[in-house]
C-alpha cells in the first residue's frame, strides 16, 4: 500500500471557499497525528472531495487518523496508472492477501468502482464487471452483490487507479480548530471526559480544567487527559489544575447554618466560576459539563439553572438527553472508561441529603452569607 484514501461527510455539503479552509484545517490535524506518532509520510493532499495521504506505512497511518475528527472513513491502497490491466493485477494481488487474511477457500466477493474524474474510458459498471471478471479466473470465488466477503473498491482519478479492499470508519465530525475553543471541566468520573470527546468530535478546542480534589484524583484525570489528547489533534491546550480557596469557608459556613445539603450545589456553582476566569483568559466561548439530566442530585433541572447563573457564557452539556448505559457505552470506545474507574480520593464533604431541587432565592441568600455579596446574575 502506497497511499491512504481519506474521506469525509459533512465538509463536502459546503460552499467551494468554505470547504476548501475546512480541508486546510482537516489536512493540517493530519499532519499533526501522523507526525506525533512518528509515521512518515511524502504528502497530504486534497483532491476532488478526497485527501491522499502518501505513505508507506499505509496501515499504522489508519490506525492513527481514525481519531482524527472530520474523517468518516480511510482506506489504505495502492495508487497504479488507470489502465485495465495494472487495475487487474492490483485488485487480483490485494484480494488474494484479503483471502488468506481472512482464511476463507471460496469467498464470496464484488467490486464497487467510481470515476471521481472521467479520463478513464470505461464506464464504472464495466470497470467492476472488468475486474469482477478477472478475479473469478484466476482466484477460486463467486460474486454476491450482497452479502459479501470482500468487497475491492476501485477509485479512477487524473489518470491514477486507487485499489483498495478495506474501508475503515472513523468518527466523523468536524476538523477540530473549526468551532472556537471551550473550557471543558473534568471531574476524574466517567461523564465529563466524555461531554469533552463530543464537543471535540465537532470540531470544538477544549481547554480542560480540573478542580483539585487531591493528588490520586489528579493523577487519575492527567491520564484521562493524556488519552483524550488521542482525539484533539489541532487542539494546543494542556490541564489546567485549580486549587480552589473558598472551599474551608463555604463548608464552615454552610455547617454553621445547617444547610450543608447545598454543598454539591455550591461546590459546582464555584467550579463554573473558575472555569468563567479561564475561559476569558482563553478566549473560550462557553463551558462544557458531563451533565446528564436526573442523574445525581446536582443534575436537576433546578439545581442546573442554579449552577448556571455562575458565567454569562453559555453552558454545554453534551449528555443532558443520555442515559448512563449510552454514556458508558461511548467512554469504553474511546478508552476513558477503565481511566475512569481508577481509585480516586474521597470526598468527606459531600452531605447524606443533598438538595435535589434547590431555590435560586435561597440559593442567593446563602451565598450572601458565605461570601458578604450577591452572586453575579447570569444574563438571559
Amino acid at each position: 500500500m502506497n497511499v491512504v484514501i481519506v474521506r469525509y461527510g459533512e465538509i463536502g455539503t459546503k460552499s467551494r471557499q468554505t470547504r476548501r479552509w475546512f480541508e486546510n484545517i482537516l489536512m493540517n490535524n493530519i499532519r499533526e497525528a501522523l507526525v506525533s506518532e512518528g509515521i512518515d509520510f511524502k504528502k497530504v493532499e486534497a483532491k476532488h472531495g478526497r485527501i491522499l495521504v502518501r505513505t508507506n506505512k499505509a496501515k499504522e497511518a489508519v490506525e492513527v487518523l481514525t481519531r482524527v475528527f472530520g474523517i468518516v472513513s480511510l482506506s489504505p491502497a495502492m495508487e497504479v496508472e488507470a489502465n485495465l490491466e495494472k487495475i487487474n493485477k492490483t485488485a487480483l494481488k490485494l484480494f488474494r492477501r484479503k483471502k488468506r487474511e481472512l482464511g476463507l477457500e471460496r469467498p464470496r466477493f464484488r467490486v464497487t468502482a467510481r470515476r471521481i474524474t472521467k479520463e478513464f474510458p470505461l464506464k464504472s459498471p464495466e470497470v467492476q464487471a472488468k475486474v469482477g471478471e478477472y478475479i473469478l479466473e484466476n482466484e477460486e470465488s463467486e460474486v454476491n452483490l450482497h452479502d459479501y466477503d470482500i468487497e475491492v473498491g476501485v477509485e479512477l482519478m487524473e489518470g491514477k487507479a486507487y485499489v483498495f479492499v478495506d474501508k475503515v470508519r472513523a468518527w466523523g465530525g468536524l476538523p477540530i480548530g473549526t468551532q472556537g475553543k471551550v473550557v471543558a471541566l473534568l471531574s476524574g468520573g466517567i461523564d465529563s471526559p466524555v461531554a469533552a470527546f463530543l464537543m471535540m468530535k465537532r470540531g470544538v478546542e477544549v481547554v480542560p480544567v480540573h478542580i483539585y480534589m487531591g493528588k490520586k484524583t489528579l493523577e487519575k484525570v492527567r491520564k484521562i487527559w493524556n488519552q483524550l489528547k488521542k482525539y484533539h489533534y489541532g487542539g494546543k491546550a494542556e490541564l489546567i489544575v485549580v486549587k480552589p480557596k473558598e472551599r474551608e469557608r463555604i463548608l464552615e459556613k454552610l455547617k454553621e447554618l445547617k444547610k450543608e445539603k447545598y454543598t454539591c450545589v455550591f461546590c459546582k456553582f464555584m467550579m463554573v466560576r473558575h472555569a468563567d476566569k479561564i475561559a476569558r483568559d482563553f478566549g473560550a466561548k462557553g463551558i462544557v459539563m458531563g451533565d446528564s439530566l436526573g442523574q445525581v442530585a446536582s443534575q436537576t433541572l433546578e439545581n442546573m439553572y442554579i449552577v448556571s447563573q455562575a458565567s454569562d457564557l453559555p453552558i454545554y452539556r453534551p449528555l443532558i438527553g443520555m442515559d448512563k448505559e449510552e454514556i458508558v457505552s461511548i467512554a469504553k470506545r474511546i478508552g476513558t472508561f477503565e481511566l475512569s474507574t481508577l481509585p480516586e480520593d474521597e470526598i468527606p464533604f459531600i452531605p447524606k441529603h443533598p438538595i435535589i431541587r434547590g431555590s435560586w432565592e435561597e440559593f442567593r441568600k446563602l451565598y450572601r452569607v458565605v461570601f458578604g455579596e450577591e452572586p453575579r446574575k447570569r444574563e438571559c
